[in-house]
């Protein structure tokens, strides 16, 4: 049974994300200090030449859920009979599952870390909470609700049966989804995933660590 599940496993997009992800673990525990610097300064080169990028993606995300949203296309109904949970339910399971660490971290320090980047003119507590609602109002939703959108039209309208990331695209990219195209579209997402888990996980773990060190009486040496 177990070799039958293993059979039909992508051996392409398991081995590579894991063989990386245990190189980059392996040089990040042998040269940390190096590693830190490096990733300072990658994060540095992002923010200052990508920045654009990023809030044009998310202006035209925003813009095509919307559209999907009040077209013909937001009729379309994704899956079918009695929904499992209620309204109410299924918000709170979204909720917590998308805020995570940054429910946790940012909640009560963003507001503090836009202040003193500076450049912030008027009432400070006023404009550097307003900042806040620009990082988690439509645009940050909509990306989520555009995979959502994506994989619950091909799951439960379209029926395919591969849980991949690359399905997604197969309106678009057709056949190829199949070969090399869909492989690096699947690769990809993995490694965004990856990504997205790891900030997640350095984010939130040290803050619980140290406040659970505060609270049993523990040191802390992080």
């Amino acid at each position: 049974m177990m070799f039958e599940k293993l059979k039909k496993l992508d051996g392409f997009a398991s081995l590579v994300p894991l063989l990386s992800m245990s190189v980059l673990g392996g040089l990040l525990w042998w040269k940390p200090q190096e590693a830190q610097t490096m990733m300072q300064q990658l994060r540095a080169g992002l923010s200052q030449y990508f920045s654009w990028f990023y809030l044009a993606l998310g202006l035209v995300t925003l813009l095509a859920t919307t559209y999907v949203a009040f077209s013909r296309y937001g009729r379309i109904r994704l899956g079918g009979g009695q929904p499992v949970y209620s309204n109410v339910k299924w918000g709170m399971m979204i909720f917590t599952a998308t805020m995570s660490a940054d429910l946790i971290f940012y909640a009560l320090t963003e507001w503090a870390m836009y202040a003193a980047e500076g450049g912030i003119e008027g009432s400070l507590k006023l404009w550097s909470l307003t900042y806040s609602f620009f990082h988690w109002g439509p645009i940050a939703w909509s990306f989520y609700l555009s995979l959502a959108v994506a994989f619950g039209f091909m799951l439960h309208v379209r029926q395919r049966p591969r849980q991949q990331f690359a399905e997604a695209l197969r309106p678009l990219l057709g056949d190829l989804v199949d070969g090399w195209v869909g492989r690096g579209v699947n690769l990809l997402a993995i490694f965004a995933l990856l990504a997205g888990s790891a900030t997640t996980f350095s984010v939130s773990l040290p803050l619980l660590a140290h406040l659970l060190g505060q609270a049993i009486g523990w040191e802390n040496e992080a």
